[in-house]
């Protein structure tokens, strides 16, 4: 119930302007293959990654929601994922972490955060007692995004942290981010770099994500995080959800894959270069080959699950491993 214009689950909503989204693609996966988890860590990392071919031919869609606990790597993650994607063709990423990182971890002008345009919002889904539910935003995507990647073909959109807590009413507010959340989910490849939790990536957008990745580091607190991330994801529908064990030293991969419930993507390790870069301001991206391996990697192993099982040639090249512990 929104206490302000007294409405709940859309009743005494304005649906004149439903410009609900009716997806060309087809979302649904063979899932008759196993999801046996008990045993997901199966991977063998111990590959030389010096020649790494990066030219390959996808057919989208292919649309990932990361995120994890603060500060486990999940924007970095997602700048390489989403950078990587741009060489096969249109990207949308969406920056929804209040902290709003994304934009200098990818290597991009920061665009305006969407929550902070309040004449925008109130122009687009109205205010007070009466809001659009499905606003039309097709144009907001393109004039609040910035472009990066190969050949400029990716583009950002920045939420921002919610605005309207302090005006006594959320409504307008969502009913802006979710269509715009809904409009980047129709694109060929989108990456959504969560906060932490995903509660506020409603139902109705879940459907529309191929698969969520948590990014994990070397800590208890982390993989408390991925668990309750898992079990908050199947409550929402979201069936392909995949760990990344990241910044690991020393032996702690093995032990943090153990202590998960989650199949295993792949292990990465504190990554000087990484840390390099975000100390002198400079983004990840650019700065370390292992990142953009690992997106390569990730990539293969998130297609070859979600395509089915069986003998499944991987839309991605064949890229040698990223090195860990």
């Amino acid at each position: 119930m929104c206490e302000e214009c007294g409405c709940h689950d859309g009743a005494g909503h304005d649906h004149d302007h439903d410009h609900s989204h009716d997806h060309d693609h087809d979302h649904s996966h063979d899932h008759d293959h196993d999801h046996d988890h008990d045993h997901p860590h199966d991977h063998d990392h111990s590959h030389d990654h010096a020649d790494v071919e990066t030219e390959s031919t996808v057919d989208g869609p292919l649309r990932i929601a990361v995120t994890g606990k603060g500060g486990v790597g999940k924007s970095t993650l997602s700048a390489a994922l989403s950078a990587r994607l741009t060489r096969e063709g249109d990207v949308v990423a969406v920056d929804a972490d209040p902290d709003m990182n994304l934009a200098a971890t990818i290597g991009c002008t920061e665009p305006p955060a969407i929550t902070r345009k309040r004449g925008l919002i109130e122009d687009r889904a109205g205010g007070g007692g009466l809001v659009r539910l499905s606003p039309d935003v097709e144009d907001v995507l393109e004039s609040h995004s910035s472009r990066f990647g190969d050949r400029d073909r990716g583009r950002l959109l920045t939420i921002g942290a919610p605005e309207g807590a302090n005006t006594g009413c959320l409504c307008a507010e969502n009913s802006v981010v979710q269509s715009l959340v809904r409009s980047a989910l129709d694109a060929d490849y989108a990456v959504l770099d969560m906060e932490a939790g995903i509660e506020h990536l409603g139902r109705g957008t879940a459907s529309d994500v191929d698969a969520m990745v948590v990014v994990v580091g070397p800590s208890q607190s982390a993989i408390e995080t991925a668990a309750g991330i898992r079990e908050l994801a199947t409550e929402m529908g979201v069936e392909e959800v995949y760990a990344v064990v990241n910044r690991v030293r020393d032996g702690e991969g093995e032990a943090v894959r153990e202590a998960l419930s989650l199949p295993v993507l792949e292990t990465l390790p504190y990554d000087e270069d990484v840390a390099a870069a975000a100390l002198a301001g400079t983004p990840p991206v650019e700065a370390s080959d292992r990142l953009d391996v690992a997106a390569e990697r990730i990539l293969r192993g998130i297609e070859s699950r979600t395509d089915g099982a069986g003998d499944v040639t991987s839309r991605f090249v064949s890229a040698p491993g990223s090195p860990v512990e």
